[in-house]
């Protein structure tokens, strides 16, 4: 098959399509026998060695199924991946089984190339031995203690030239610093591996380009105010703020005296107003929630001998919690003027959704519906519209 008709192949959108991973799954066995007969070393035999396979052969002679179940083979035996993750894998990078280099399987293999580290990067594999070893040795020339092919992966989808000029610039700024980059600073205020600070990059680019003393001011503001390391590691997006910014919100949250989290330096500064806002009502919930049947007493204006009543016939309002009913209770109350006694006779209806209670109540009213009971708001959807129906009829 020449590259004309290997560009023609049109495979599914989803390969958990049943014909074709049966197709895959026959491949993979047969190519798993392949895999057993051939030693790693043959990977590297040259065409004048007998035992020599020719996995270019392979590709042009075999058809797409096939082609695409020897790579998932290749990639289940060299890193152990279960069919599942080979499968995700395929789905996530379509392509890949088109560009990998089979020598390259063994080479990173052999530099200890680990499962996790290729399930987050598995383009990894489209790159040649060479090329590989050039980034890596432009990496480890400069930084040695990356030069471990698991830490520093993520650099490599970028050009050898990107990478040098990166490496260059982090040098440079950390002249005047502790720590030989600001990726070092980090492992080392947050007491983690390089590695795991270095994996962040993959989603976190703007790291890359941030500075050293910006990283620098915008931890140790974090971390003065109490903010826990596992916290600032699991969001360093905070540190896109200006530190000004992260300063200011942390002053409003303690004199607030409300826990600091990287979430809420970074917010927006409506949901910032809101979290407080929400905090404090919570917080006063959680006040009444140890004494629910009071709040209801007080809201209901009834005994505390009708508020067991209604948790001994709707026993979920006793895992209720204020933040739950109380939405319930204003609008009821407060906004449509309803009785008391008729949220007492039916307690369900205080643990609903507050908009299927506002569009049933609504729906009764445009439809004409004088009730003066809510039972029916409080049933399933069906039954509810099953009383609309027959009354309509009548």
């Amino acid at each position: 098959m020449n590259k004309s008709n290997c560009s023609r192949v049109v495979l599914p959108q989803r390969i958990h399509t049943n014909v074709f991973k049966n197709v895959i799954v026959r491949q993979i066995s047969t190519c798993y026998q392949l895999l057993q007969d051939k030693t790693e070393k043959s990977l590297c035999l040259t065409k004048g060695d007998e035992s020599y396979f020719d996995f270019k052969e392979l590709e042009c002679n075999s058809s797409a199924e096939q082609r695409m179940g020897h790579f998932m083979a290749l990639m289940c035996e060299a890193f152990k991946l279960s069919e599942e993750e080979a499968e995700d894998i395929v789905e996530c990078y379509p392509f890949l089984w088109k560009e990998f280099f089979h020598k390259s399987f063994t080479h990173l293999k052999s530099m200890g190339l680990v499962k996790t580290t290729f399930m987050q990067y598995p383009w990894l594999i489209s790159m040649s031995p060479e090329e590989i070893d050039s980034k890596l040795q432009i990496v480890s020339t400069s930084f040695p203690d990356m030069g471990d092919v698991n830490t520093c992966a993520c650099l490599f989808k970028y050009p050898n030239e990107k990478i040098d000029m990166l490496i260059s610039n982090w040098k440079k700024e950390a002249v005047e610093f502790e720590q030989p980059s600001k990726f070092h600073f980090l492992a080392h205020a947050l007491k983690v591996p390089i590695g795991k600070i270095m994996n962040q990059l993959e989603t976190k680019s703007f790291l890359l380009s941030l500075s050293y003393s910006r990283i620098q001011e915008g931890v140790n503001i974090c971390l003065d105010a109490g903010v826990q390391r596992e916290d600032v590691l699991n969001d360093l997006w905070v540190l896109r703020n200006r530190p000004i910014k992260i300063r200011n919100r942390i002053e409003t949250l303690l004199q607030s005296k409300i826990p600091v989290k990287p979430w809420v330096l970074r917010a927006r500064i409506q949901s910032f107003k809101t979290y407080i806002e929400e905090y404090w009502e919570e917080k006063q919930d959680m006040e009444y929630d140890n004494n629910l049947s009071s709040y209801l007493m007080t809201r209901l204006k009834c005994e505390l001998s009708v508020v067991e009543r209604m948790m001994k016939v709707f026993p979920n309002l006793q895992r209720a919690t204020i933040r739950k009913v109380k939405p319930n209770i204003d609008y009821l109350l407060v906004v449509k003027c309803i009785d008391p006694g008729l949220v007492i006779m039916t307690p369900r209806i205080l643990c609903q959704k507050l908009d299927t209670v506002k569009d049933r109540i609504e729906i009764l009213e445009t439809t004409g519906i004088q009730y003066s009971s809510l039972w029916m708001v409080g049933r399933s959807q069906r039954e509810f519209d099953d009383f609309v129906k027959r009354w309509k009829t009548k």
